[in-house]
């Protein structure tokens, strides 16, 4: 009876085990990595139309390609994408087990499950780095797949029909997926090896016919495609870095070698249960345990949660998370100071958080998506409108790949819509009309551009009005005179006066911001806020004058005394309580 039951239940183990990893996975990417789905759906522009296919699917791994940024565009709504990805890592999973019962034709399903579990683990780890396309998630289960139903239907054809089988199934794989096709080789000149069905002799000839099978489909599409020859041994694709090979993808691939000859030598050996299971389970675990922090780094993710918040503006977001996670980088410092200027807030709580200059406030140009979107996005905001395209536009121009970006491809249309330039505007606004989630919102805007006369009421209005004469392409060296100029054009614009009067306080300028805060009060006699009020009383005492009681609140009187006599102590203790202030920064060198 107790035989009975055990083999009752093992009926659903490998059922239950895979529902358990789908639901893990789901939480996994619908929670706390949900803005890795986001950069992966925004590093691309999935175009429906029919040229967009044959473009892609003249490519070895054209195919997987093409279903890989399909599924991506779904990452729009990351509780969708979250589904998405962990059903194809679970079928990912699910094709190695199969793979691994087709080998060994016995009843060992658990240690057929722990062991497929193990390359599932390492791939769920490669996907740790952002740049790893679903490209080639779905060239990898294509291939996989492909080898069980090679394997597990091989008995049915005579030997001459193997080769032809063998030969077919090779290049429509490598067209399907591209040099990850190897996988699929050594996987079937696996099974030619150890089944027992064919002659010495034959096993040797199918095994040199597959191996001279896929090196002829790498020769023949080197000479049809232009790309490096080395692009296709790494796979066009994969990566967003079209020219770097990780090492972990290779680790991937020999593991959907390695593991199924696992499962067959352990099939042949009758290792007992007791101890091959605990063997298995610490080596999936243990891996996963180490190679988890490094896999996904948590600099690098909370950049990624900076930027996914950022083209949200979830300002109220980006300040809860800079409060649990000191930024410190000039991403996160300018998407924090950002967030605090769309609240009201950043003229009174600046230095709440970390200040590194100027570059903290609107960074300098770097050759890099999300920094240059961040920017461009800051820039956005406070009018300046044609800075905002450049940025964003020279954001898209930096993906590795050469990629479009859907997100910079919706601001570069709104930005040439602002700025009244509708012939580029329909330009990107078509580009965005060919795909699956932008469509609606660009016919939206192309039918206004329509019906627009030149006395109609203008696109984005308040942002129009912003703009200064002649929106130019400033140096580095002038933000502050554009901020100026943005704010005499439009005194209303609460973001332009909070940048002008904090950044000379960041330059560590005293002068320039008595300068710049006579310039608000032409406009807003009764602006007074927190950081002004700071200057005021550490402008005051540093030259020896009495501190203006109609214009500092005793309170910040006393925390300017209370810093000032920490500072003269050399206290580290003491000193330390101030360390989030104006006038810490103003006097320290950090």
């Amino acid at each position: 009876m107790t035989k009975e039951i055990q083999k009752s239940s093992s009926k659903y183990i490998v059922a239950v085990a895979f529902a358990v990893i789908a639901a893990a996975l789901y939480l996994f990417w619908a929670f706390p990595y949900r803005a890795a789905l986001g950069y992966r759906e925004e590093m691309q522009l999935f175009q429906t139309t029919g040229k967009y296919f044959a473009e892609l699917a003249l490519l070895p791994a054209g195919i997987a390609i093409y279903i890989g940024e399909f599924l991506t565009q779904f990452f729009n709504n990351y509780w969708i994408g979250a589904a998405v990805m962990s059903l194809l890592l679970v079928m990912f999973g699910l094709s190695c087990y199969l793979i691994c019962r087709a080998l060994t034709k016995k009843d060992q399903k658990i240690v057929n499950l722990m062991l497929s579990i193990f390359p599932l683990i390492f791939l769920w780890l490669f996907l740790g780095n952002q740049d790893v396309t679903l490209g080639f998630v779905t060239a990898l289960l294509v291939v996989t797949l492909g080898a069980y139903f090679y394997i597990s239907t091989d008995d049915w054809y005579p030997i001459a029909e193997k080769y032809l089988r063998m030969i077919v199934a090779t290049s429509l794989l490598y067209w399907l997926a591209g040099p990850i096709t190897i996988v699929f080789t050594l996987l079937i000149i696996t099974y030619t090896c150890v089944t027992g069905q064919s002659s010495i002799a034959n096993k040797a000839c199918l095994v040199i016919v597959s191996l001279i099978t896929l090196v002829a489909n790498i020769l023949a599409w080197d000479f049809t495609i232009t790309y490096p020859f080395s692009y296709q041994l790494i796979g066009i694709g994969y990566l967003l870095t079209p020219d770097v090979l990780k090492a972990d993808q290779l680790i991937i691939e020999a593991l959907c070698i390695i593991v199924p000859i696992a499962a067959y030598l352990i099939a042949r050996g009758n290792v007992s249960k007791k101890i091959i299971l605990p063997v298995l389970a610490a080596i999936i675990v243990v891996p996963a345990v180490i190679l988890y922090p490094k896999a996904y780094d948590k600099a690098t993710y909370r950049l990624i949660d900076y930027d996914y918040m950022v083209r949200a503006n979830d300002w109220d977001g980006i300040l809860r998370y800079s409060d649990a996670h000191t930024p410190n980088l000039p991403l996160s410092v300018s998407a924090t100071n950002l967030a605090l200027g769309m609240t009201g807030q950043l003229d009174s709580r600046a230095f709440d958080y970390y200040q590194n200059g100027t570059e903290g406030l609107i960074p300098s140009f770097t050759k890099e998506a999300i920094s240059s979107w961040t920017t461009g996005e800051i820039f956005f905001q406070l009018g300046m409108i044609n800075s905002a395209q450049r940025f964003y536009f020279e954001g898209m121009e930096a993906i590795p790949n050469y990629n479009k970006s859907s997100r910079a491809v919706k601001r570069l249309a709104e930005t040439a819509m602002i700025r009244c330039d509708y012939k580029l505007a329909e330009k990107y606004l078509h580009m965005l009309e060919n795909t699956t989630f932008y469509r609606k919102w660009a016919q939206r805007n192309l039918q206004q551009i329509k019906d627009l006369t030149s006395i109609a009421p203008p696109l984005y209005g308040q942002l129009r009005q912003r703009m200064v004469d002649e929106d130019y392409f400033f140096s580095e060296g002038e933000v502050d005179k554009t901020l100026g100029q943005l704010f005499i054009k439009d005194p209303s614009n609460d973001l332009a006066r909070q940048y002008l009067i904090l950044y000379p306080l960041l330059q560590r300028d005293l002068n320039k911001f008595v300068q710049y805060m006579g310039v608000v009060a032409e406009s807003h006699p009764q602006y007074n806020p927190l950081l002004a009020q700071q200057a005021l009383a550490f402008i005051s005492m540093k030259n020896g004058q009495p501190i203006p009681q109609n214009m500092v609140s005793p309170a910040v009187e006393q925390s300017l005394r209370g810093f000032a006599q920490a500072w003269t102590s050399k206290n580290p203790e003491l000193i330390e309580p101030h360390r989030h202030t104006l006038y810490y920064y103003l006097i320290s060198n950090e």
